[in-house]
């Protein structure tokens, strides 16, 4: 009944928060989007980095710079961005592809843990799921944009990405087993903070960023050349 429960939680928030942030990112002008995320990174300094850093502690202001405040701002930069703002798209719907295929492959038949210190719930078979319902995920984008990608890329590019989202995932684990708490914070029912739910988008953000160019020739001009 707890698992039953936990899982309902967890699919209404995400199908909210999924259906809000598609409505704000594709009818509204970016400026409010961005907004949205300034404020979840609020959030996340205001009221969930105390619970994984103490506010006497060096490490709160050391880290706090680089890491969420850093990938926010490459987020934000990328949003305001004409030329980059639909990479945005891609990079949300990859990682949260990723994300509900490890959390429901991993619960269904995850077996062989993958770092039992530092994150006991993570499996190689949820990671397999993530990678699979990724690659789906980047197939419809192709599909819906009539890009022509073969399948190796799709297929490795889903790969990359997962990984970075599963380190990403595994760093803010590190940090909530180092503080001793089961999530950043309490603000999503089943899901925890935000920084629970952007931890996978804070490293993956960085690739995105850094190849921003290279990933828009690939993804959009073919789009806009058809």
């Amino acid at each position: 009944m707890r698992i039953s429960k936990d899982i309902l939680q967890r699919t209404i928030t995400a199908l909210v928060l999924g259906v809000g942030f598609w409505l704000l990112y594709i009818y509204l002008p970016p400026f409010y989007f961005s907004y949205v995320l300034v404020i979840i990174l609020l959030q996340i300094i205001f009221f969930e980095w105390k619970n994984l850093f103490a506010y006497s502690s060096p490490l709160f202001w050391a880290v706090l710079p680089l890491y969420p405040i850093l990938p926010f701002y490459l987020l934000i930069q990328l949003n305001n961005d004409p030329a980059y703002h639909d990479l945005l798209l891609i990079l949300f719907i990859l990682v949260s592809s990723h994300d509900t295929g490890s959390y429901i492959v991993g619960n269904l038949i995850g077996k062989h843990r993958i770092s039992p210190a530092i994150s006991p719930k993570k499996t190689w078979e949820g990671f397999l799921g993530g990678w699979l319902f990724a690659c789906i995920g980047l197939a419809l984008i192709v599909w819906e944009q009539g890009t022509s990608l073969p399948g190796w890329f799709v297929i490795g590019f889903a790969l990359l990405v997962c990984s970075l989202a599963f380190w990403g995932d595994l760093f803010e684990s590190w940090l909530k087993r180092r503080a001793h708490v089961k999530d950043s914070g309490h603000i999503l029912p089943g899901h925890g903070g935000f920084l629970d739910r952007f931890d996978g988008i804070l490293f993956a953000v960085f690739f995105f960023y850094i190849f921003k160019d290279t990933l828009v020739a690939i993804f959009l001009k073919q789009c806009a050349m058809q």
